[in-house]
C-alpha cells in the first residue's frame, strides 16, 4: 500500500465518523475520484489536509455530502419517458386501482415526485394517490418539501401549459402550487438500513442506485421488487439496468422500466 492509499483509507474512517454511516455502500473508485476532484477544487494536496479541513468547516461537509449523493434532477427529465408513463402506463394502472399507491425513492430537490404528482392531477384530479418521496439527505429533504426556489434550468422540460398551471415565478425561481405539494409526503429513508415501503404500484428511482457498487444494488433492486405489488412499475435511470431482473420477478416493460410478474 502506497502512501496516497494510507492517506485515503484514514481520511475514509474519519469521513464515516463526521457523517454518523459507513461508506461501503459507494463505489470505492468513483467516490475516491469524485473526492479527490472536490479536493483539488478546494487547493488541498493531501487526504489528510481534508481530514483536518473536515474538522475545521461544517459547510466542507455538506460540499462532501452534496457530492457523494449526486443531487442532480430537474422536473419531468427525459420527457419521453414521462410521457410514456402519462399515456400508456398510470392510465392502465388506474383502470385497476383509482387510487395509486407511489414511492419516489432518493427524490433528491422533489423535481420528480411533484412530476409525479402533477401528471396525477391532469389524469384524475378528484382521486386521492398516496406519494412518498424519501431520500437519506436531510437538508434536500427540507428543499424539496418547500417545493420552492427551482431554477430555469430544473423546469426547462416542463410543456408551457403545464409551467403556467402548476408553477409560480418570482422573477428569478420556481415554485410549485400548494395543490401540488400537498400530493407528497417527504420522510428520510436509507435504502441500505430503513425497511420498504409495501403494495405499491409505481417506484419511481432514477440515477441513484448507479453510485451503489454490486451488494448494495442487488440488496436494493430486491427491495423494490418486494415492495411492488404484481403488476406494478419500477422506474430507473437511462443508463441503470438490472442485471438478471428475472431472478427477482421483473420483467423488463420499456426502456428504464420493469413491472412486477403476476
Amino acid at each position: 500500500m502506497n502512501d496516497d492509499d494510507r492517506e485515503w483509507n484514514e481520511f475514509r474512517q474519519s469521513l464515516e465518523s463526521a457523517i454518523g454511516m459507513p461508506l461501503h455502500q459507494y463505489k470505492e473508485a468513483q467516490m475516491r475520484r469524485r473526492l479527490g476532484a472536490l479536493r483539488s477544487r478546494e487547493r488541498m494536496i493531501t487526504w489528510e489536509e481534508f481530514a483536518s479541513a473536515l474538522e475545521r468547516r461544517p459547510e466542507l461537509l455538506d460540499m462532501v455530502k452534496d457530492t457523494l449523493t449526486i443531487n442532480v434532477s430537474e422536473f419531468f427529465r427525459q420527457p419521453e419517458r414521462f410521457t410514456e408513463l402519462q399515456k400508456t402506463y398510470i392510465p392502465e394502472m388506474l383502470q385497476h386501482r383509482p387510487a395509486l399507491r407511489i414511492w419516489s425513492a432518493g427524490c433528491s430537490i422533489g423535481c420528480e415526485p411533484y412530476t409525479l404528482a402533477i401528471i396525477l392531477k391532469e389524469l384524475s384530479p378528484e382521486a386521492r394517490h398516496s406519494i412518498l418521496a424519501t431520500d437519506v439527505d436531510m437538508p434536500i429533504l427540507a428543499k424539496a418539501q418547500s417545493g420552492a426556489g427551482y431554477l430555469p434550468e430544473h423546469v426547462r422540460s416542463v410543456p408551457e401549459d403545464i409551467l403556467r398551471k402548476y408553477f409560480t415565478f418570482d422573477g428569478s425561481t420556481y415554485a410549485v402550487s400548494n395543490e401540488v405539494k400537498r400530493m407528497v409526503q417527504f420522510r428520510r429513508h436509507d435504502l441500505l438500513s430503513d425497511a420498504y415501503p409495501r403494495d405499491l404500484d409505481l417506484i419511481l428511482c432514477r440515477n441513484v442506485v448507479i453510485y451503489f457498487n454490486e451488494d448494495a444494488k442487488a440488496y436494493i433492486y430486491d427491495g423494490f421488487a418486494r415492495a411492488l405489488r404484481s403488476g406494478g412499475l419500477l422506474f430507473i435511470g437511462g443508463s441503470e439496468m438490472i442485471m438478471r431482473s428475472q431472478d427477482l420477478g421483473l420483467r423488463s416493460a420499456a426502456m428504464s422500466m420493469y413491472r412486477k410478474a403476476a
